[in-house]
Protein backbone atom coordinates (compact mmCIF):
# COMPACT_ATOMS: atom_id res chain seq x y z
CA UNK A 1 0.00 0.00 0.00
CA UNK A 2 1.79 3.54 -0.88
CA UNK A 3 -1.17 5.30 1.51
CA UNK A 4 -0.66 5.22 4.95
CA UNK A 5 -3.32 6.81 7.55
CA UNK A 6 -0.87 7.95 10.66
CA UNK A 7 -1.07 11.52 10.07
CA UNK A 8 2.22 13.37 8.59
CA UNK A 9 2.94 15.89 11.52
CA UNK A 10 5.24 18.17 9.53
CA UNK A 11 3.11 18.14 6.73
CA UNK A 12 0.38 19.66 9.54
CA UNK A 13 3.22 22.18 10.97
CA UNK A 14 3.76 23.01 7.33
CA UNK A 15 0.21 23.74 6.83
CA UNK A 16 -0.25 25.78 10.08
CA UNK A 17 2.92 28.14 9.12
CA UNK A 18 1.67 29.28 5.59
CA UNK A 19 -1.82 29.48 6.57
CA UNK A 20 -0.25 32.06 9.47
CA UNK A 21 1.80 33.93 6.19
CA UNK A 22 -2.24 34.32 4.29
CA UNK A 23 -3.24 35.58 7.78
CA UNK A 24 0.01 38.09 7.82
CA UNK A 25 -0.50 39.11 4.38
CA UNK A 26 -4.19 40.20 4.47
CA UNK A 27 -3.04 42.45 8.24
CA UNK A 28 -1.05 44.14 5.70
CA UNK A 29 -3.11 44.21 2.86
CA UNK A 30 -5.87 45.47 5.17
CA UNK A 31 -4.29 47.45 7.69
CA UNK A 32 -1.19 49.00 6.48
CA UNK A 33 -1.41 48.74 2.88
CA UNK A 34 0.69 47.72 0.28
CA UNK A 35 3.75 48.97 -1.26
CA UNK A 36 3.36 51.56 -4.27
CA UNK A 37 5.58 49.09 -6.11
CA UNK A 38 6.86 45.61 -6.21
CA UNK A 39 11.31 45.16 -6.73
CA UNK A 40 14.16 45.20 -4.62
CA UNK A 41 14.72 43.91 -1.54
CA UNK A 42 13.19 46.24 0.77
CA UNK A 43 12.03 44.98 3.87
CA UNK A 44 8.12 44.38 3.73
CA UNK A 45 5.97 42.55 6.73
CA UNK A 46 4.62 39.12 4.87
CA UNK A 47 3.96 41.18 1.37
CA UNK A 48 4.07 38.18 -0.33
CA UNK A 49 2.55 36.00 2.53
CA UNK A 50 -0.04 35.37 -0.33
CA UNK A 51 2.16 32.30 -1.75
CA UNK A 52 0.91 29.96 1.42
CA UNK A 53 -2.09 29.13 -1.16
CA UNK A 54 0.55 27.51 -3.21
CA UNK A 55 0.96 25.16 -0.94
CA UNK A 56 -2.49 24.45 0.20
CA UNK A 57 -3.07 23.78 -3.53
CA UNK A 58 -0.21 21.60 -3.70
CA UNK A 59 -1.17 19.67 -0.64
CA UNK A 60 -4.60 19.19 -2.23
CA UNK A 61 -3.65 17.91 -5.00
CA UNK A 62 -1.24 15.38 -3.27
CA UNK A 63 -3.90 13.95 -0.96
CA UNK A 64 -6.20 13.42 -4.14
CA UNK A 65 -3.47 11.26 -5.56
CA UNK A 66 -2.94 9.45 -2.75
CA UNK A 67 -6.56 8.63 -2.38
CA UNK A 68 -6.57 7.68 -5.90
CA UNK A 69 -3.26 5.49 -5.69
CA UNK A 70 -4.87 3.43 -2.82
CA UNK A 71 -8.22 3.20 -4.53
CA UNK A 72 -6.13 2.00 -7.94
CA UNK A 73 -4.61 -1.05 -6.27
CA UNK A 74 -7.67 -2.35 -5.70
CA UNK A 75 -8.64 -2.24 -9.77
CA UNK A 76 -10.24 -0.32 -11.85
CA UNK A 77 -13.52 1.42 -10.73
CA UNK A 78 -16.81 -0.11 -11.28
CA UNK A 79 -18.29 3.64 -11.92
CA UNK A 80 -15.62 6.44 -11.98
CA UNK A 81 -18.80 8.70 -12.24
CA UNK A 82 -20.31 7.67 -8.62
CA UNK A 83 -17.20 7.24 -7.40
CA UNK A 84 -15.96 10.78 -7.74
CA UNK A 85 -19.52 11.89 -6.28
CA UNK A 86 -19.05 10.24 -3.22
CA UNK A 87 -14.83 11.43 -3.08
CA UNK A 88 -16.37 15.26 -3.30
CA UNK A 89 -19.64 14.62 -1.03
CA UNK A 90 -16.67 13.60 1.82
CA UNK A 91 -14.81 16.77 0.60
CA UNK A 92 -17.77 18.76 1.00
CA UNK A 93 -18.78 17.22 4.24
CA UNK A 94 -15.39 18.26 5.51
CA UNK A 95 -15.12 21.66 4.88
CA UNK A 96 -19.28 22.38 5.40
CA UNK A 97 -19.06 23.32 9.41
CA UNK A 98 -16.25 25.65 9.30
CA UNK A 99 -17.05 27.04 5.74
CA UNK A 100 -20.93 27.78 6.71
CA UNK A 101 -19.85 29.25 10.34
CA UNK A 102 -17.69 31.47 9.19
CA UNK A 103 -19.48 32.50 5.93
CA UNK A 104 -22.24 33.87 8.32
CA UNK A 105 -20.10 35.66 10.86
CA UNK A 106 -18.67 37.34 7.96
CA UNK A 107 -21.78 38.10 6.26
CA UNK A 108 -22.86 39.67 9.80
CA UNK A 109 -19.53 41.49 10.44
CA UNK A 110 -20.35 43.15 7.30
CA UNK A 111 -24.10 43.96 8.04
CA UNK A 112 -22.18 46.13 11.58
CA UNK A 113 -19.87 47.78 9.53
CA UNK A 114 -21.71 48.69 6.77
CA UNK A 115 -25.11 49.52 8.55
CA UNK A 116 -26.92 47.93 5.98
CA UNK A 117 -30.50 48.40 6.37
CA UNK A 118 -33.37 45.36 5.45
CA UNK A 119 -33.29 45.45 1.63
CA UNK A 120 -29.47 45.69 1.39
CA UNK A 121 -29.45 42.60 3.39
CA UNK A 122 -31.78 40.85 1.46
CA UNK A 123 -30.43 41.79 -1.75
CA UNK A 124 -26.85 40.69 -0.66
CA UNK A 125 -28.06 37.48 0.55
CA UNK A 126 -29.31 36.49 -2.58
CA UNK A 127 -26.13 37.84 -4.56
CA UNK A 128 -23.96 35.40 -2.07
CA UNK A 129 -25.67 32.30 -3.02
CA UNK A 130 -22.70 31.30 -5.42
CA UNK A 131 -20.20 31.78 -2.76
CA UNK A 132 -22.30 29.71 -0.26
CA UNK A 133 -22.22 27.25 -2.13
CA UNK A 134 -18.64 27.40 -2.99
CA UNK A 135 -19.30 27.53 -7.12
CA UNK A 136 -18.38 31.47 -7.27
CA UNK A 137 -14.75 30.87 -9.32
CA UNK A 138 -16.97 29.26 -11.95
CA UNK A 139 -17.53 32.96 -13.39
CA UNK A 140 -20.87 33.55 -10.68
CA UNK A 141 -19.59 36.97 -9.60
CA UNK A 142 -21.74 38.51 -6.52
CA UNK A 143 -21.46 38.98 -3.07
CA UNK A 144 -18.99 36.82 -1.42
CA UNK A 145 -19.10 38.00 2.64
CA UNK A 146 -16.09 35.48 2.93
CA UNK A 147 -13.61 36.12 0.25
CA UNK A 148 -11.06 33.76 1.06
CA UNK A 149 -13.59 30.99 0.50
CA UNK A 150 -12.48 31.59 -3.25
CA UNK A 151 -9.87 29.22 -2.86
CA UNK A 152 -12.02 26.34 -1.57
CA UNK A 153 -14.40 26.88 -4.59
CA UNK A 154 -11.14 26.13 -6.96
CA UNK A 155 -10.10 23.32 -5.17
CA UNK A 156 -13.47 21.90 -5.58
CA UNK A 157 -14.16 22.39 -9.06
CA UNK A 158 -10.66 21.56 -9.96
CA UNK A 159 -11.23 18.35 -8.25
CA UNK A 160 -14.54 17.60 -9.77
CA UNK A 161 -12.97 17.49 -13.38
CA UNK A 162 -9.43 16.58 -12.20
CA UNK A 163 -10.61 13.51 -10.11
CA UNK A 164 -12.69 10.78 -12.97
CA UNK A 165 -9.74 11.23 -15.57
CA UNK A 166 -7.32 10.86 -12.71
CA UNK A 167 -9.12 7.70 -11.29
CA UNK A 168 -9.48 5.87 -14.93
CA UNK A 169 -6.01 6.69 -16.21
CA UNK A 170 -3.93 7.07 -13.14
CA UNK A 171 -0.52 5.92 -13.90
CA UNK A 172 -0.70 8.22 -17.27
CA UNK A 173 -2.61 11.02 -15.28
CA UNK A 174 -0.01 11.84 -12.80
CA UNK A 175 3.06 10.83 -15.07
CA UNK A 176 2.44 12.88 -17.84
CA UNK A 177 -0.90 14.43 -18.30
CA UNK A 178 -0.57 16.32 -14.87
CA UNK A 179 2.91 17.44 -14.92
CA UNK A 180 2.63 18.64 -18.63
CA UNK A 181 -0.52 20.61 -18.30
CA UNK A 182 0.38 22.41 -14.96
CA UNK A 183 3.60 23.37 -16.99
CA UNK A 184 1.70 24.81 -19.55
CA UNK A 185 -0.37 26.17 -17.76
CA UNK A 186 1.71 27.81 -14.97
CA UNK A 187 3.85 29.04 -18.19
CA UNK A 188 0.69 30.44 -19.80
CA UNK A 189 0.41 32.74 -17.07
CA UNK A 190 3.93 33.78 -16.24
CA UNK A 191 3.93 35.04 -19.98
CA UNK A 192 0.59 36.60 -19.76
CA UNK A 193 0.49 38.32 -16.02
CA UNK A 194 4.24 37.77 -15.01
CA UNK A 195 2.62 36.88 -11.27
CA UNK A 196 0.51 34.06 -9.30
CA UNK A 197 -1.88 36.25 -7.42
CA UNK A 198 -4.67 38.20 -8.46
CA UNK A 199 -7.42 36.27 -7.71
CA UNK A 200 -10.25 37.97 -9.14
CA UNK A 201 -8.51 38.85 -12.63
CA UNK A 202 -10.31 37.83 -15.42
CA UNK A 203 -8.31 35.32 -18.06
CA UNK A 204 -10.70 34.91 -21.03
CA UNK A 205 -13.58 32.48 -19.77
CA UNK A 206 -11.93 31.96 -16.14
CA UNK A 207 -10.21 33.80 -13.38
CA UNK A 208 -7.03 33.50 -13.20
CA UNK A 209 -7.23 31.96 -10.00
CA UNK A 210 -8.92 29.27 -11.31
CA UNK A 211 -6.09 28.72 -13.99
CA UNK A 212 -3.46 28.92 -10.91
CA UNK A 213 -4.91 26.37 -8.62
CA UNK A 214 -6.00 23.64 -11.15
CA UNK A 215 -2.54 23.80 -12.40
CA UNK A 216 -0.94 23.67 -8.75
CA UNK A 217 -3.39 20.79 -7.70
CA UNK A 218 -1.92 18.74 -11.18
CA UNK A 219 1.66 19.17 -9.96
CA UNK A 220 0.67 18.35 -6.27
CA UNK A 221 -0.46 14.87 -7.67
CA UNK A 222 2.33 14.30 -9.60
CA UNK A 223 4.20 15.40 -6.53
CA UNK A 224 2.62 12.48 -4.69
CA UNK A 225 4.36 10.29 -7.01
CA UNK A 226 7.38 11.41 -6.47
CA UNK A 227 7.53 11.85 -3.00
CA UNK A 228 6.37 7.97 -2.67
CA UNK A 229 9.54 6.79 -4.97
CA UNK A 230 11.91 8.92 -2.55
CA UNK A 231 10.36 7.59 0.45
CA UNK A 232 11.46 4.10 -0.58
CA UNK A 233 14.76 5.25 -0.92
CA UNK A 234 17.66 4.24 1.56
CA UNK A 235 19.58 6.97 2.30
CA UNK A 236 22.63 7.56 4.15
CA UNK A 237 23.20 9.94 7.11
CA UNK A 238 24.99 12.24 4.91
CA UNK A 239 21.83 11.57 2.69
CA UNK A 240 19.37 12.12 4.99
CA UNK A 241 21.10 15.42 5.97
CA UNK A 242 21.86 17.07 2.74
CA UNK A 243 17.75 16.16 2.97
CA UNK A 244 17.70 18.13 6.03
CA UNK A 245 19.73 21.09 5.04
CA UNK A 246 17.81 21.15 2.01
CA UNK A 247 14.67 21.91 3.47
CA UNK A 248 15.78 24.72 6.16
CA UNK A 249 17.66 26.53 3.29
CA UNK A 250 14.46 26.62 1.17
CA UNK A 251 12.07 27.44 4.35
CA UNK A 252 14.63 30.21 5.04
CA UNK A 253 14.65 31.16 1.44
CA UNK A 254 10.89 31.31 1.36
CA UNK A 255 11.17 33.50 4.40
CA UNK A 256 13.67 36.09 2.69
CA UNK A 257 10.61 36.26 -0.20
CA UNK A 258 7.49 36.34 1.76
CA UNK A 259 9.53 39.29 3.74
CA UNK A 260 10.78 41.38 1.09
CA UNK A 261 9.78 43.59 -1.67
CA UNK A 262 11.35 41.24 -4.29
CA UNK A 263 8.95 41.11 -7.65
CA UNK A 264 6.17 39.21 -8.07
CA UNK A 265 7.04 36.97 -11.21
CA UNK A 266 9.40 35.26 -8.23
CA UNK A 267 5.78 33.44 -7.17
CA UNK A 268 5.81 30.67 -9.76
CA UNK A 269 8.99 29.57 -7.73
CA UNK A 270 6.99 28.83 -4.95
CA UNK A 271 5.19 26.03 -6.36
CA UNK A 272 8.20 23.98 -6.96
CA UNK A 273 9.16 24.63 -3.40
CA UNK A 274 6.31 23.54 -2.04
CA UNK A 275 6.09 20.58 -4.09
CA UNK A 276 9.77 20.42 -2.33
CA UNK A 277 8.77 20.32 0.85
CA UNK A 278 5.85 17.68 0.91
CA UNK A 279 7.93 15.49 -0.86
CA UNK A 280 10.71 16.12 1.88
CA UNK A 281 7.79 16.09 4.71
CA UNK A 282 5.75 12.79 3.14
CA UNK A 283 9.04 10.85 2.86
CA UNK A 284 10.27 11.20 6.37
CA UNK A 285 14.10 10.72 5.03
CA UNK A 286 15.32 14.43 6.85
CA UNK A 287 16.66 14.27 10.66
CA UNK A 288 14.15 15.79 12.23
CA UNK A 289 10.78 14.65 10.86
CA UNK A 290 10.50 12.88 14.44
CA UNK A 291 10.17 16.17 16.51
CA UNK A 292 6.68 16.95 14.49
CA UNK A 293 5.61 13.15 15.24
CA UNK A 294 3.13 14.78 18.30
CA UNK A 295 -0.41 15.72 18.97
CA UNK A 296 0.81 19.18 18.50
CA UNK A 297 1.44 19.39 15.37
CA UNK A 298 -2.10 17.17 14.66
CA UNK A 299 -3.84 19.76 16.69
CA UNK A 300 -2.07 23.22 14.29
CA UNK A 301 -3.04 21.01 11.52
CA UNK A 302 -6.85 21.01 12.56
CA UNK A 303 -6.73 24.75 13.16
CA UNK A 304 -5.22 25.66 9.57
CA UNK A 305 -8.82 25.94 7.66
CA UNK A 306 -10.76 27.82 10.68
CA UNK A 307 -7.70 30.32 11.07
CA UNK A 308 -8.15 30.87 6.71
CA UNK A 309 -11.77 31.35 7.04
CA UNK A 310 -12.47 33.38 9.99
CA UNK A 311 -9.56 35.77 9.62
CA UNK A 312 -12.24 37.91 7.19
CA UNK A 313 -14.77 38.58 10.32
CA UNK A 314 -12.34 39.58 12.88
CA UNK A 315 -10.48 41.97 9.93
CA UNK A 316 -13.36 43.44 8.81
CA UNK A 317 -14.58 44.26 13.00
CA UNK A 318 -10.81 45.70 13.39
CA UNK A 319 -10.92 48.13 10.19
CA UNK A 320 -14.12 49.59 11.75
CA UNK A 321 -13.92 49.72 15.56
CA UNK A 322 -9.91 50.19 15.68
CA UNK A 323 -9.26 52.48 13.14
CA UNK A 324 -7.54 54.61 15.54
CA UNK A 325 -5.09 51.91 16.70
CA UNK A 326 -1.25 51.39 15.43
CA UNK A 327 -0.63 48.42 13.15
CA UNK A 328 0.99 46.46 15.69
CA UNK A 329 -1.78 46.66 18.16
CA UNK A 330 -4.66 45.51 15.42
CA UNK A 331 -2.51 42.70 13.43
CA UNK A 332 -1.88 41.70 17.31
CA UNK A 333 -5.66 41.64 18.11
CA UNK A 334 -6.16 39.94 14.72
CA UNK A 335 -3.75 36.93 15.39
CA UNK A 336 -5.14 36.40 18.87
CA UNK A 337 -9.49 36.43 17.93
CA UNK A 338 -8.18 34.12 14.75
CA UNK A 339 -6.38 32.02 16.98
CA UNK A 340 -8.99 31.46 20.11
CA UNK A 341 -11.65 31.02 17.64
CA UNK A 342 -9.98 28.54 15.61
CA UNK A 343 -8.55 26.76 18.93
CA UNK A 344 -12.73 26.79 20.70
CA UNK A 345 -13.78 25.71 17.00
CA UNK A 346 -11.45 22.71 16.81
CA UNK A 347 -12.58 21.59 20.65
CA UNK A 348 -15.99 21.73 19.76
CA UNK A 349 -15.74 20.10 16.47
CA UNK A 350 -13.63 17.12 17.96
CA UNK A 351 -16.02 16.80 21.27
CA UNK A 352 -18.64 16.83 18.92
CA UNK A 353 -17.11 13.92 16.46
CA UNK A 354 -15.80 12.22 19.54
CA UNK A 355 -19.83 12.51 20.96
CA UNK A 356 -21.28 11.18 17.85
CA UNK A 357 -18.96 7.85 18.34
CA UNK A 358 -19.85 7.91 21.45
CA UNK A 359 -23.03 8.97 22.95
CA UNK A 360 -21.69 9.31 26.52
CA UNK A 361 -18.04 10.79 25.65
CA UNK A 362 -19.46 14.27 26.99
CA UNK A 363 -21.10 13.54 30.34
CA UNK A 364 -18.41 10.83 30.98
CA UNK A 365 -16.28 14.13 31.39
Amino acid sequence: MKGKSRINGEIECLRFLFAVAVLMFHAVKYFRGEPDRLGGMDPYFFIHGAVGVEFFFICSGFFMAASIARKAEAGPSEDTGKETISFMIRKIKGIAPVHILFFVTAFISLVIVRSMGIGDVIKNMIDSVPAFFLIQMAGFKGFSPNHVSWYLSVMLISMMIIYPVARRFYSTFVRVIAPTAALLILGFLFFRYGSLTGVMVRCGIFYKSMLRGFAEILAGMTCYEIAVWFKAKKLSKTGRLLVTLTGIILLAASGVYIMHTLPARYEFFFVPVSALFMIIAYSEQGLLYRLFDNRISVFLGKMTLPMYLAQVTFINLISFYGKDLSFCVRTLILAAGVSVSSVVYVLISDALGKARSNPNVILDK
